[in-house]
């Protein structure tokens, strides 16, 4: 790739993560990656009964409930793509910039958000907690061992927001995308990481799951779960721009 090259793919990538941070919704997508881990965490009944859980059973259970900050990442993924459709300004940018290029700034910008979804999410989510568990499990939680399992969380954080960029690209309608990110992902998917894994732990957010080592039985473990989820990605990928190509023609 030429110097031109990269500076337009820069230029593209540059205006896609200022498109994302402009406006207010980048601040309710802030303010879900800590409430969607403390929500759950409270169905869960934790940290209440953190008393009565070991301080490395608390750390599991911490970084578990981090991994929640996922279909959050999902969510802003697609909505790199479905603010422009919602707003009418996505077939201009396809038309003024190319179709391959759009894509890549897109899903370039989506690994990015996912990046700093989960290193927000964890940071805001981590800071609401220390004023809640006992001073054992905060030592415990911020030794060096520890922070080991926050790479399974940031990476499934990060495959999420790919996931949900080729959704956006394929549904291109904010509220169905919307719907789907969010609350398919948490009404149907995760309750069969309980009662059904060997379903669940091949559909996306099972795949993530697996990447995030959460504690249910019969998850993938992290490569494998890695490859399905990259494999959901990518044939989503493929699905888009199949899609796209045909309304070209």
């Amino acid at each position: 790739m030429n110097g031109a090259a990269v500076s337009i793919m820069a230029g593209g990538l540059r205006s896609e993560l200022l498109r994302y941070v402009s406006g207010y919704s980048v601040l309710g997508i802030l303010a879900f990656t800590a409430l969607i881990p403390w929500f759950v965490a409270n169905f869960l009944g934790w940290p209440s009964n953190s008393e009565g859980l070991s301080a490395a059973e608390n750390v599991q259970a911490f970084w578990a409930l981090s991994a929640s900050i996922a279909p959050v990442a999902t969510f802003a993924g697609s909505y790199l793509v479905t603010r422009e459709s919602y707003y009418g300004t996505l077939r201009r940018s396809v038309v003024m910039s190319g179709l391959k290029q759009v894509l890549i700034s897109k899903y370039l910008a989506a690994a990015i958000v996912g990046l700093s979804t989960a290193i927000t999410g964890i940071v805001l989510w981590g800071v609401s907690m220390t004023f809640s568990l006992p001073l054992d499990v905060l030592d415990k939680l911020l030794a060096a061992e520890s922070w080991n399992q926050m790479s399974g969380v940031v990476l499934a954080t990060i495959m999420g927001s790919l996931w949900g960029c080729s959704l956006g690209w394929i549904i291109r309608h904010y509220y169905a995308t919307t719907i789907l990110t969010l609350l398919i992902p948490l009404a149907l998917e995760v309750p069969l990481l309980g009662s059904a894994p060997e379903i669940a732990r091949w559909l996306p957010s099972g795949a993530l799951a697996g990447i995030a080592s959460l504690p249910f039985d019969g998850l993938l473990d992290s490569l494998p779960a890695f490859l399905v989820s990259l494999g959901w990605v990518l044939a989503a990928a493929f699905c888009s721009v199949r899609l796209l190509r045909g309304k070209e023609s």
